[in-house]
């Protein structure tokens, strides 16, 4: 072949080869992010740690099918990273996993409907293996029921139920009187008859974001129930621990499962008002309630120390002068008459507890934060939003003193931590990462990547960190 012809060839093959190459460097090319990937985000929600610190269970969130609103189901996966996640509930709306103090069982929340023709939905408990199978429901209360709590010893689950006397009066009576299916459709559409629909509003702020309109006369009371043996196949009869005007939060259990803690605030309109927690404590068997303390500001979170003796908590004591801002500090406390609160962070400049405002977080399923005990009681670790970032502290009760368990431009968005507080699961985000789920174990600083849900939709997409500037104001 002339060398002129050569040359032609050679170029000809040079561009043909560029041209078929362009296509696959277009495709390996990042794009910009946009709106309909919203739709195709994995929210990682809830993460909860076995007692044995060996298995993670998480609520996954996703947008449902019709594009109007999310599912969550159940994932689990090891908490060394050895193996892939795997869905342990089919969902579509499971949250709230909490494990059985000896690992064997979960207990979590799942939306069923109340009428099989409408799609009224409430809460209930139920009860699944940890080594698989069916879910069993361990509530069916008219109202529903939510934050289940283990008692220590495994043998009671406490929660939290807004059904009023008139609720559990009818509940009661047809259960007496063993009414069939169909006659207690019949009755229910009697009473839907002649149930007025005009809404009475007695409060200055009687609705909220997501939660729809107040019930003044349902508030949340502490309920509960005896956990039956495996192969239970009707949910055993609960037993209400508190009533009253005033609703309660569920807080923890003593170390013997015999009482139950929980605050309360008794104040019929308390956003006229300073902040005011107080704590109780009632037998697991019900019974009289007594004051354990009252505490002069707003409490986020409260955990019981190892020796059951205190009691650390996350909060923002009233100050005397007008103020524009409440900084949550973490406090220690002793459970006993006349005790006064101390300040670990007074001299500390961050908000303890504090997460970062976006609209990012997991929509469904729930960002817990809370005080994490050392199994010594000396310690505790807490997160704490500083400078636009949220890690994880290590706070001395002793003397106050601040080391990082955590560090990076990132949110520890939630976390929760094996009973003697040697391993967390926690999930991180950055402004580039949405919801990686990780195990840690603080001593020793060690962090196991366990799921990255978003790892394939952000690999293709041209995601920008933000520039830090710092200034003199």
């Amino acid at each position: 072949m002339p060398s002129t012809l050569r040359r032609r060839h050679t170029a000809a093959a040079l561009i043909a080869a560029l041209l078929l190459a362009v296509p696959q460097l277009a495709s390996a090319a990042q794009r910009p992010i946009t709106e309909t990937d919203l739709f195709k985000f994995v929210w990682t929600a809830d993460p909860r740690i076995s007692p044995d610190g060996k298995q993670v269970v998480y609520v996954r969130v996703t947008v449902n099918a019709k594009k109007d609103g999310y599912d969550t189901a159940l994932w689990i996966v090891p908490a060394d990273g050895s193996e892939p996640p795997r869905p342990f509930t089919s969902g579509p709306e499971d949250r709230s996993p909490r494990w059985s103090p000896d690992g064997s069982r979960l207990a979590f929340v799942r939306s069923v409907k109340t009428d099989k023709d409408k799609d009224d939905k409430v809460s209930q408990i139920f009860l699944i293996s940890t080594r698989g199978g069916e879910a069993v429901a361990l509530t069916d209360m008219p109202q529903g029921a939510s934050d289940p709590v283990w008692s220590p010893d495994g043998r009671t689950i406490a929660f939290a139920s807004s059904a009023n006397e008139k609720d559990v009066r009818k509940w009661r009576e047809k259960a007496a009187k063993g009414k069939t299916p169909e006659a207690e459709k019949a009755g229910e559409k009697a009473e839907e008859e002649h149930e007025s629909d005009v809404r009475v509003i007695a409060r200055a702020v009687y609705r909220f974001n997501g939660g729809g309109y107040d019930d003044p006369s349902r508030p949340d009371h502490i309920w509960a129930v005896g956990v039956p043996a495996a192969g239970f196949t009707r949910p055993p009869e609960p037993k209400q621990l508190t009533s009253g005007s005033f609703g309660e939060n569920i807080a923890f259990w003593s170390p013997d499962s015999s009482l139950l803690y929980f605050a309360s605030d008794h104040d019929q309109e308390p956003y006229y008002s300073a902040a005011r927690t107080d704590l109780y404590a009632i037998p697991a068997s019900g019974g009289e309630i007594r004051q354990i303390f009252s505490f002069d500001g707003g409490i986020d979170d409260i955990a019981l120390s190892p020796d059951g003796r205190r009691v650390g908590f996350a909060g923002g004591m009233n100050p005397k002068e007008d103020h524009s801002y409440d900084q949550p500090d973490l406090f220690v406390m002793d459970l006993a008459p006349g005790a006064k609160a101390r300040n670990l962070t007074a001299n500390y400049d961050a908000d303890v507890l504090a997460g970062l405002a976006a609209d990012q977080h997991a929509p469904r399923g729930g960002n817990p934060h809370t005080v994490v005990w050392s199994k010594d009681g000396n310690r505790l670790i807490a997160a704490v939003g500083e400078r636009g970032r949220v890690n994880l502290k290590h706070f001395e009760v002793q003397t106050g003193e601040v080391t990082p368990v955590t560090q990076g431009d990132q949110e520890v968005v939630s976390y929760s931590a094996t009973p003697d507080g040697s391993r967390l699961a926690l999930v991180i985000s950055t402004p580039t990462v949405l919801g990686d789920l990780f195990s840690l174990e603080p001593a020793t600083g060690r962090m196991v990547p366990l799921v990255h849900p978003n790892q394939e939709l952000f690999s293709g997409l041209d995601l920008t960190p933000p520039e830090e500037i710092t200034y003199k104001s």
